[in-house]
């Protein structure tokens, strides 16, 4: 098994993106500047972890476009 906590925080960072981004994640709404500030360093961390890992690291790429994309929809809405 390669690292279960970041096997483990793909998949929970991965299904909280799906559920945020086709409008099923309203049990806890998360104020737009607190979701943007998380957004920045979470971009600034997984930048950091492919810089480490030579950008091989899929997972780190797969956070990072759902990142993008769920912080591109709320400076939208």
């Amino acid at each position: 098994m390669k690292n279960p906590g970041r096997i483990f925080l793909a998949t929970f960072f991965t299904a909280l993106s799906i559920l945020y981004l086709t409008g099923r994640y309203t049990t806890f709404e998360m104020h737009p500047p607190i979701f943007i500030l998380l957004s920045i360093v979470l971009l600034v961390f997984l930048g950091s972890a492919m810089r480490d890992s030579h950008g091989r690291g899929t997972v780190e790429w797969a956070m990072l476009m759902l990142t993008v994309l769920m912080l591109m929809t709320a400076l939208m809405a």
